[in-house]
Order: structure tokens, then C-alpha cells, then sequence
């Protein structure tokens, strides 16, 4: 009675706990800007600025992870706006869930079966001839 117990007591939290990509992976991605200082960092979709490139010529954000690619845009006085496409592509580690589909749902509902691949991005503007 008592093995069984135990064995109950190590399996279960297996099938309760492995819904997610949560165990794997984060649910935000840190990704790697660089190029000219002064460079400010937005969001394409919300216009919501999330970095600026500072002294060393890079700038680090976390972007929550979607299932489809997210566009930034560069803009600096004196350069032309300039949009990029931070990629998003299957994760692999998401295969674990196919052993409990349930959590292979709930990851394919929120994003995390995907991740952003490169994370880093040099960011090279042209300059306005205005």
C-alpha cells in the first residue's frame, strides 16, 4: 500500500504539471538590438517605444512570445524609418507536450509553442536626404 502510495505520489504531479512550455521555457524572449546610438526601438503594432541603442551601440528586450512574427521599427533624427521583422518559429521543445495534449493545446493557445529566432538584430539605417 505504502509503494503504491509513493509511486501515485511521483506520477501525478508528472500529468498535473507538464500543461505547459512554462517548465521549459520563459513566457517572455530576450532579444539583442544593435547599431547607432540614440537608435529608438517601437513596437509596429501598438507604436509603443521599447528601447533605445545607449552608449555601447546595443539595446536587450524582453518580447512576449507569440505565434506570429512581431515588427519593429527603428527611428532616428536624421535616418528614415526603418521596419524589421523580429521572426517567430517553432519550438521544438514543445514535442514534450505531444505526450499530454492537453498542455500541447494550452501552449499552441498562448504562443509558447513558438519562440524568436535569431536573437540578435543589426539594425543598419538610412540616412533622410531631407
Amino acid at each position: 500500500m505504502r509503494k503504491s502510495f509513493l509511486l501515485l505520489a511521483m506520477i501525478l504531479p508528472m500529468f498535473v504539471f507538464t500543461s505547459c512550455m512554462s517548465i521549459f521555457t520563459n513566457a517572455k524572449q530576450t532579444i539583442t538590438f544593435t547599431g547607432e546610438e540614440g537608435t529608438k526601438l517601437y513596437d509596429a503594432t501598438y507604436n509603443v517605444k521599447l528601447a533605445e541603442i545607449t552608449e555601447g551601440g546595443t539595446a536587450t528586450v524582453r518580447i512576449k512570445k507569440k505565434l506570429s512574427d512581431k515588427t519593429i521599427v527603428a527611428k532616428k533624427e536624421g535616418y528614415k524609418n526603418t521596419p524589421f521583422v523580429v521572426e517567430s518559429e517553432f519550438n521544438p521543445k514543445s514535442l514534450w507536450n505531444i505526450l499530454f495534449w492537453p498542455g500541447f493545446l494550452i501552449d499552441l493557445g498562448t504562443g509558447k509553442i513558438n519562440k524568436y529566432d535569431p536573437v540578435i538584430y543589426n539594425i543598419e539605417m538610412e540616412k533622410d536626404d531631407k
